[in-house]
C-alpha cells in the first residue's frame, strides 16, 4: 500500500448494478457538500459504512458531515473517525446531498424530517423502502460496506488504511464474523482486498467480539437465564425490560444476543425483546434455514433479512409482546 492509498483492486461489482453505482459516483464527484445519515442504535454495518464514506468525501476534499441518533456503543469507539460522528441533529445545515446509509426507511434515522438536497439511499434489506432519489438496494449483498467497496473501485479512488478498516468492521459485523447466510464468495473476495489496503482482521475482531463490559454480561446473564422455549424448543424468546436497562444503562445492551440464541440446538427462531422507555418495543429477530422472520417484521412495520430482521413500535408493551409472539408461533406452527 503506498502512502495515499490502496489502488491495485479488482472491480467486483455485480453487473445489474453498474448503472446505479455509476450514477452514484458521479454525483459524489461533482457535488460538493454531503450529510452521511445512519440508522438508530447503529451496529457495526452503520457504523463501518458511515466512517468509510465520510474518509472518502474527506479524502475528496468535500464538505461532510455524519449523524445518527446513537446510542454509539463503547466497542466500537475504536474505529477510525468516530469522534466526527454526530448523535444530535441539526436542522440547519443543508447540503448538496444527503446519503443514507443501512436505513429501511427514513424513519430509521429521525421521524417527521426531510433531510435537504439530493437523496442517495444506499441498503441491503430487501424491505427498503425506496425512498431516495437514487436507490442502490442489493438484497445479495452482505453488508453496506461492502456496496461501498464497489462504488469506490468504479470511481477509481484509492482505499486508505481507515476506510479499508471502516468497511472490514462492516462485513464483519454483518455476517455475524462471516458464519451468517448473506456470507457469499465475493464477500470474501472484497474483505481480501480490504485486507490488502491495510484492514487488521486480529484487532477488528478483538475490539468487536472481544471487548464487552462486566455489566454487559451481567445483562446478557440475566436474559440467558430467563429464556422461555415454545413449539417444541425450536422457538425460543427473551427479553430486556426497561427495569433492566434502567439498572444497567442502554449502552451496556448485549451485542449479537439474538444470534446467539439462534445459536442453541433445536431452536430455528430467537426473538430478544426490548422494552422502549417511550412505551413499546424494539425486536430482533433470528432463523436459520428456510423460516423467514422478515415475515413477523413486516407485520409489526418493520423488515429487514430472511434471517435476521427486526421492528421497533410504540404501544402497550404488553400487549405487542403477545402480538409478535402469537405470530411467531403461528409461523412456526405452519411450517
Amino acid at each position: 500500500m503506498n502512502q495515499e492509498g490502496y489502488t491495485n483492486y479488482p472491480r467486483l461489482y455485480p453487473k445489474d448494478f453498474e448503472t446505479v453505482i455509476r450514477q452514484i459516483g458521479a454525483v459524489l464527484e461533482k457535488k460538493k457538500s454531503f450529510l452521511i445519515c445512519g440508522h438508530v442504535r447503529p451496529d457495526g454495518d452503520c457504523i463501518g459504512s458511515q466512517l468509510s464514506l465520510y474518509s472518502l468525501l474527506k479524502d475528496m476534499n468535500k464538505t461532510v458531515r455524519m449523524y445518527n441518533p446513537g446510542p454509539i456503543m463503547e466497542y466500537f469507539l475504536f474505529a477510525p473517525g468516530i469522534e466526527h460522528l454526530e448523535t444530535s441533529f441539526d436542522k440547519n445545515y443543508t447540503c448538496d446531498v444527503c446519503v443514507f446509509l443501512d436505513c429501511g426507511s427514513l424513519e430509521r434515522v429521525i421521524e417527521n424530517i426531510r433531510p435537504c438536497g439530493l437523496i442517495i439511499n444506499i441498503d441491503h434489506h430487501k424491505s427498503n423502502e425506496e425512498f431516495g432519489d437514487i436507490n442502490y438496494i442489493d438484497p445479495n449483498a452482505s453488508a453496506v460496506g461492502e456496496q461501498l467497496y464497489h462504488i469506490i473501485t468504479v470511481m477509481e479512488k484509492p482505499i486508505t488504511r481507515d476506510m479499508a478498516n471502516c468497511m472490514y468492521l462492516s462485513l464483519l459485523s454483518d455476517t455475524g464474523g462471516f458464519r451468517y447466510t448473506n456470507t457469499k464468495s465475493l464477500t470474501f473476495e472484497v474483505t481480501g482486498e480490504l485486507v490488502k489496503a491495510g484492514a487488521d482482521p486480529t484487532a477488528i475482531a478483538e475490539h468487536l467480539f472481544e471487548n464487552k463490559s462486566p455489566i454487559s454480561i451481567w445483562l446478557k446473564a440475566q436474559v440467558l437465564g430467563n429464556l422461555k422455549y415454545e413449539c417444541g424448543g425450536r422457538l425460543v424468546w427473551g427479553e430486556i425490560t426497561q427495569e433492566m436497562y434502567r439498572a444497567v444503562g442502554e449502552e451496556n445492551e448485549p451485542e449479537g444476543l439474538v444470534g446467539e440464541m439462534r445459536g442453541i440446538a433445536g431452536v430455528e427462531v430467537s426473538i430478544l425483546i426490548h422494552e422502549i422507555e417511550e412505551g413499546g418495543m424494539r425486536v430482533g429477530l433470528r432463523s436459520r434455514g428456510e423460516v423467514d422472520v422478515s415475515r413477523i417484521a413486516s407485520e409489526m412495520g418493520g423488515g429487514g433479512h430472511t434471517n435476521a430482521s427486526g421492528c421497533y413500535i410504540r404501544g402497550d408493551y404488553t400487549a405487542l409482546k403477545s402480538q409478535i409472539l402469537s405470530l411467531a408461533r403461528r409461523m412456526m406452527e405452519g411450517k
